[in-house]
C-alpha cells in the first residue's frame, strides 16, 4: 500500500463503528464486519469517506460500492507521477486537470482528488443515467460543482472526451477504472468456476461490469485515440485487474511506439492486488519507483527501461570528508560537458521527493538539461561537421538534438534502514482465479534488472512505492529525467560512472 495511505496500517471497525451508527449495525461481532454482505461495505465505505476526507457520498444498492483504500492508492500514485514528471512552471502549487473515464455514481476517484489537493480539478465523463444522477448528487453535496465537472457521453462514440481535452490548454492525466469482463456469460462464468469465493459483494451493474473484449479490449481503445490527441494529456492511465492484461496493454503500446510508459501496482491488505499502465507522448521520465513497481519476474520483460543507475561509494571511506569531495568531484564533471543548465541544492528534488524510505538520506542533489549527447567525443565531432556543411551551404539547416536531463543524488547509507518488504505468498487480486492470483514476489528475487547490459549497477530503486532502499552503503543515485533516446542515456551514464569511478580512486589515495 502506498505509504502515504491512511489505511496502511488497517482500520479499526471497532472503533470507526462507535462513530457512525450506520456501521456499527454492519458489526460482526465487536471488530469485524461481513464483507460478503453488499450493506455492511456500503456502510463502511460511507464511513471511511466521512472520517477521513469529511465527504458525504450516496451508494446506491445496484451500483458499484468503491474499495476506498485501493482507489485512494491510484490517486496518491498519480500524484506521486505529476511530482515526479513536473515541468517548470510559476512559483506555488500547480492547477491539476485530470479525467476520470467512467466515474460512475460515487464519483469517487474525483471526489478524493479534490479533497486531497486543493488544486485538482476533474472532468468526470459517465455513460449510464443513474450513476449519473448519484454522481451528480455526491458532487453537489460536497460543494464541489466548481472543480468536479460531470460529462455525460452516452451519445459519444469514443472514450476519451475528445472535444473536452482540445478545448483545455492542457490535461494532467486521465484515470480509468475499466469494465472487465467482455460479456454476461464471462462473468456468470468467472463466478461460477472461483477456486476460493470473492473476498467481498460486488453490486456493479452490467454496465460497470461489462464490455466488448474485456478491460484489454476497452484500454487499447484507449491507447487507439490517444494516438490521435498525442501531448493533449500529460499522461493517459487505466487501472488493470489482471497481470495478463498489463501484458497485452504494453504489447499494444509498444507495437505503436510508445516508449514512455510506466507500470504500477496497487497492494491493499494481504489479499487484494491491482495493476495500473499510464504512457505519455512527451519526453518526461518517471523514475523506476513509479514506473516499474511490480516485483514479480513474470512482469520484467514488459517493464519500460530502467530510469535510474546507481553509483556505490567506498564503504570504508569516512563520510564527512568523503560526501563534500563527492560533491565537488560531480559539479567539476558535469562542468566538463556542454550543457544547457545545471543547478546543484541541498534541498531534495521533486525527482527523489516521491521515493519515500530512500529521500531522507539525501546529502546533497543537483539536475541537468543538455541538447542531445553533448559529452561524447564522436557526437561533438558530428556536430560541428553539420555545422561546417551548414556555413558552406552544402545542408539546408542543422537538426535539433533531443532533449537530455538527468538528476544526480548523493545518498548516505544507513544501518538502521528496514529490510525491503516481502510480500506475502497469500496474496492474490480480489475476485480473480488461477495463475493471476500466483501474482507473488519471489522469495529469493533480487533488484537487479537488465543485468546482461549494465552488469549490477542499474536497478530499480526502490522496487516499489513502498519499499526502502536496502543497500547500506553510501552511493550516486543517477536518474533519467527527460529523453526520448534510452541509447543516449546508457552512454550518459557509462561516461559518468567511468569519470566519477575515476575521480573517486584519486579522492582514495
Amino acid at each position: 500500500m502506498h505509504p502515504k495511505n491512511v489505511y496502511k496500517n488497517g482500520v479499526s471497525f471497532a472503533q470507526l463503528a462507535k462513530e457512525y451508527p450506520g456501521l456499527a449495525k454492519c458489526l460482526k461481532g465487536t471488530s469485524s464486519i461481513d464483507f460478503h454482505d453488499p450493506e455492511s461495505i456500503r456502510q463502511l465505505a460511507k464511513a471511511l469517506l466521512k472520517k477521513e476526507f469529511k465527504l458525504e457520498v450516496d451508494l446506491p444498492e445496484d451500483r458499484l460500492c468503491p474499495g476506498v483504500p485501493n482507489r485512494l492508492n491510484y490517486i496518491l500514485w498519480l500524484s506521486d507521477l505529476l511530482l515526479d514528471t513536473h515541468e517548470e512552471r510559476s512559483p506555488g502549487p500547480p492547477k491539476v486537470t485530470g479525467i476520470d473515464i467512467g466515474t460512475g455514481a460515487s464519483a469517487i476517484y474525483p471526489l478524493l482528488g479534490c479533497s486531497h489537493f486543493p488544486t485538482w480539478h476533474f472532468l468526470a465523463t459517465e455513460i449510464d443515467p443513474k450513476s449519473l444522477s448519484h454522481a451528480a448528487t455526491n458532487i453537489s453535496q460536497n460543494e464541489l460543482e466548481d472543480r468536479i465537472t460531470l460529462l455525460d457521453v452516452s451519445s459519444s462514440s469514443t472514450i476519451l472526451p475528445e472535444g473536452e481535452i482540445i478545448s483545455h490548454e492542457r490535461v494532467d492525466f486521465t484515470m480509468c477504472n475499466p469494465p472487465f469482463y467482455s460479456s454476461i456469460n464471462d462473468m456468470l462464468s468467472s463466478a461460477k468456476n472461483k477456486a476460493v469465493p470473492a473476498l467481498s459483494a460486488c453490486t456493479g451493474s452490467t454496465t460497470e461490469m461489462v464490455t466488448e473484449g474485456g478491460e484489454v479490449a476497452f484500454v487499447n481503445r484507449m491507447v487507439d485515440e490517444s494516438l490521435k490527441l498525442q501531448q493533449k494529456v500529460r499522461w493517459y492511465t487505466s487501472m488493470l485487474g489482471k497481470r495478463s492484461s498489463v501484458e497485452k496493454v504494453v504489447e499494444k503500446l509498444k507495437e505503436n511506439k510508445v516508449d514512455n510508459y510506466i507500470v504500477g501496482e496497487f497492494v491493499q491488505g494481504a489479499k487484494t492486488r491491482r495493476w495500473a499502465v499510464g504512457w505519455s507522448f512527451g519526453d518526461r521520465r518517471a523514475g523506476d519507483h513509479i514506473s516499474r513497481q511490480p516485483g514479480s519476474h513474470l512482469l520484467r520483460s514488459h517493464l519500460p527501461f530502467p530510469t535510474t543507475f546507481k553509483i556505490p561509494l567506498p564503504a570504508d571511506a569516512g563520510l564527512s570528508a568523503l560526501l563534500p569531495r563527492v560533491e565537488e568531484l560531480i559539479k567539476r564533471v558535469c562542468g566538463e560537458f556542454p550543457t544547457e543548465s545545471f543547478e546543484w541544492s541541498s534541498i531534495p528534488l521533486p525527482y527523489f521527493a516521491t521515493m519515500y524510505g530512500t529521500v531522507e538520506n539525501l546529502y546533497s542533489n543537483g539536475k541537468g538539461e543538455t541538447s542531445g549527447n553533448t559529452w561524447a567525443r564522436a557526437a561533438r565531432r558530428r556536430r560541428k561537421m553539420l555545422e561546417k556543411e551548414a556555413a558552406e551551404g552544402r545542408a539546408s539547416e542543422i537538426p535539433a538534438e533531443p532533449r537530455f536531463g538527468f538528476a544526480v543524488g548523493i545518498f548516505i547509507g544507513s544501518t538502521s534502514l528496514a529490510p525491503a518488504i516481502k510480500e506475502d505468498p497469500g496474496v492474490h487480486e480480489e475476485g480473480k482465479k488461477g495463475d493471476e492470483d500466483q501474482d507473488m514476489v519471489d522469495e529469493d528475487q533480487d533488484m537487479v534488472d537488465e543485468a546482461d547490459a549494465w552488469d549490477h549497477d542499474f536497478i530499480s530503486l526502490p522496487a516499489s512505492s513502498m519499499e526502502p532502499e536496502t543497500s547500506k552503503g553510501s552511493y550516486i543515485l543517477l536518474r533519467w529525467t527527460i529523453g526520448v533516446d534510452h541509447v543516449i542515456w546508457e552512454s550518459f551514464c557509462g561516461m559518468l560512472r567511468r569519470k566519477l569511478l575515476e575521480g573517486l580512486a584519486e579522492i582514495k589515495t
